[in-house]
């Protein structure tokens, strides 16, 4: 009897494994050819990847930060930039995209690669569907596997994808002189607009975008974005945005009509006259908020309603040491909270390596 009772658990054990086996691969099949009619197949992987690191007020990064893409002085060569603006990183992929903004290109680069491979524009400057005019920012979509790319001086947001061995691209917004790119939880797109000053929110396919921050007729004209930088967009769809002009960083609330400041930058003792520049924003999941300053070259850290802030790096005068910056850009955390920074005027990107306990 106990032989009987042994031999049917064990085929149970054995169909019910059967069953998880087949039906993972399934799910895998579905997804891949789903993905495969109209892009480039993503590469897949079971191996486990490590949970993401929580950013909090009391995370810090070692000072001295490693370059990791460009930092072969200005060029056009394949480990060189051009005062690149903005980078995205792939943690799946283990890539970074930067927007290489007098290349006209962006250049996809490995997480250790020691060159860049251009994978939109490079087509020289101009208007045609394959040229980039100064690119200014590009983020990933990952349900397509396309790059949606701020294409600044043509005035449009453009597409680039794979289909087989061809690569195409498509307007996806015409006629708006876009500077930065944000994606939520939805893959709701959302476009900054440096000539009306405002943000806006695209669905897929949609024709029109709806305005989420930007000027409000009933606001008051002093707490108002003057001349938008780069965006941030949270899990709970609050819209933070860099203001390049009053050296401020101002949250808009999800359906909020007007904004609040919530992050601002630091005086420069040598000229107190110029306002601080922010140009970077991005926000960690317990609410606290980094700014990149370019007239100081540092990034500072402000908590959820604190009135003072603290410099997380840099701030030791613009230049091309290890410990400095000059004109910092874009910022980028990826899933270890290593935090990456775009470092203009120096042709690199910098990564800050968190430092653990």
């Amino acid at each position: 009897m106990w032989i009987v009772l042994i031999i049917i658990i064990i085929v149970a054990l054995i169909t019910t494994i059967s069953v998880v086996v087949l039906k993972t691969k399934k799910m895998n099949s579905e997804d891949t050819s789903t993905t495969g009619e109209t892009t480039e197949k993503m590469e897949t992987t079971t191996e486990q990847l490590p949970p993401p690191f929580i950013v909090n007020s009391n995370t810090t990064w070692k000072q001295d930060a490693s370059t990791v893409a460009g930092g072969h002085g200005k060029g056009n060569g394949a480990n060189q930039l051009d005062e690149p603006v903005s980078v995205y990183v792939d943690d799946d992929n283990e890539n970074l995209y930067i927007s290489d903004y007098n290349n006209h290109r962006v250049v996809r680069w490995g997480f250790n690669g020691t060159i860049g491979d251009v994978v939109a524009g490079g087509n020289g400057i101009g208007n045609r569907i394959d040229q980039l005019r100064n690119p200014s920012d590009a983020i990933l979509d990952k349900k397509d596997s396309s790059l949606i790319i701020c294409d600044f001086k043509n005035d449009r947001v453009v597409k680039w994808f794979r289909q087989g061995d061809i690569t195409l691209q498509q307007i996806r917004i015409p006629q708006i002189r876009c500077w930065s790119l944000a994606m939520d939880n939805n893959g709701d797109l959302y476009v900054s607009d440096m000539i009306k000053d405002e943000v806006s929110r695209w669905k897929e396919g949609e024709t029109s975008g709806i305005k989420v921050a930007g000027k409000s007729r009933n606001a008051d004209l002093t707490n108002q974005i003057r001349n938008f930088a780069y965006i941030f967009v949270d899990e709970y769809y609050s819209v933070y945005v860099a203001d390049a002009v009053n050296g401020e960083a101002m949250e808009w609330k999800k359906d909020a009509k007007n904004g609040t400041i919530v992050a601002r930058g630091h005086i420069n003792e040598m000229k107190p006259n110029s306002p601080p520049r922010l140009s970077g924003v991005i926000v960690d999941c317990m609410g606290n908020i980094y700014v990149s300053d370019a007239m100081t070259c540092q990034i500072i850290r402000w908590l959820p309603g604190a009135k003072f802030n603290s410099t997380i790096a840099g701030g030791q005068g613009c230049g091309n040491g290890t410990k400095q910056f000059h004109i910092p850009n874009d910022l980028s955390f990826d899933r270890q909270g290593n935090l990456y920074v775009v470092d203009t005027l120096n042709h690199r990107v910098q990564k800050l390596a968190v430092e653990l306990d």
